[in-house]
């Protein structure tokens, strides 16, 4: 029963204040009012039909678990790592990042030793770039980077992706070397002869104008002028994953990388608040990079744009 009860409340919170959570629920499962609030309450069980129709409408699993078995479920989209299935990733990663944006009360606290796909998303030729490397393609010798593979429907998604998390309140933890990746993927690839030198200093680039906005949401410690997009910024020397945990207040969800670019997700809540739990730890040992965290910000920039400008001498010396 009290799993029922929960089930409710996540539907709850992905539906408009204005909307009515039994008239919602009796129209999905074409029932009276009057039943859909017996069911809301606990005061009668939903079989097994109900229970799917309702998770199929709203995107909300029902998660049930023994309570004598420490199991957590978790679900995942299984994408090929080829360029043609991103369009297929970045549409699964919207609809998700959508449920969160409509959300009543929501927060994104990510720990990362790269950077955080929606910063980049931004920029289109650092887009392509990172969705290039992410696939199989980058394996194969015979396979140049062109951004113009990348259809305009991939970089409309991308954007609208980063606009979408730039309208949600996010804590980000940061490794000591989280632009480092980026940019060794760049050397890499201009060494290995995928990408041109222009297209290899325009992406360098991209990624300086990139930290340079995280640079402006840190100072103003919001990502819009909007002040309910916060924005705090933290650096940490060890990590240990790539996690993701959405906290919407009467419920949790966790999202941990895996296979470099997919995730699994999950709505355990005993997970999701030991999850919070080890993020609330990482941040007491991390420095501050936001507000009045000018000394430490700037010193960690300060690095990282060196590395930037150090693979573009080494391009322009080549």
């Amino acid at each position: 029963m009290h799993n029922q009860i929960d089930f409710f409340n996540s539907i709850k919170s992905t539906i408009p204040d204005y909307q009515n959570l039994a008239q919602t629920v009796a129209e999905v499962l074409t029932i009276s009012t009057n039943e859909a609030y017996k069911k809301i309450r606990g005061n009668s069980i939903l079989n097994l039909q109900q229970i799917i129709r309702l998770s199929d409408h709203f995107g909300i699993p029902f998660l049930y678990k023994p309570d004598q078995l420490p199991t957590v479920t978790f679900d995942y989209l299984s994408v090929d790592q080829e360029i043609p299935n991103m369009l297929l990733y970045l549409k699964d990663l919207l609809k998700n990042l959508q449920v969160i944006h409509l959300s009543k009360s929501k927060h994104i606290t990510i720990t990362t030793d790269d950077i955080p796909l929606f910063h980049f998303f931004k920029y289109p030729e650092l887009t392509c770039f990172k969705l290039f490397y992410w696939s199989d393609s980058v394996m194969n010798a015979d396979t140049k980077f062109d951004p113009s593979i990348f259809t305009d429907e991939i970089i409309s998604l991308a954007k609208a992706l980063n606009q979408l998390y730039l309208e949600i309140p996010s804590t980000e933890i940061w490794a000591k070397d989280t632009v480092h990746g980026t940019i060794e993927q760049i050397r890499y690839a201009y060494e290995a002869r995928y990408i041109s030198p222009i297209l290899a200093e325009q992406i360098i680039e991209q990624v300086r104008y990139c930290l340079t906005d995280m640079n402006m949401y840190a100072i103003a410690s919001k990502k819009t002028i909007d002040p309910s997009h916060t924005f705090n910024w933290y650096n940490c020397d060890v990590l240990g994953s790539i996690s993701y945990l959405i906290d919407f207040k009467d419920r949790m969800a966790c999202y941990n990388r895996f296979n470099t670019f997919n995730y699994l997700r999950t709505e355990d809540q005993p997970y999701c608040l030991q999850t919070k739990n080890w993020m609330q730890g990482l941040i007491m040992k991390s420095i501050s990079f936001s507000g009045q965290g000018e000394k430490h910000r700037n010193k960690f920039l300060y690095h990282a744009f060196a590395e930037c400008d150090n693979l573009i001498a080494e391009i322009n010396r080549a």
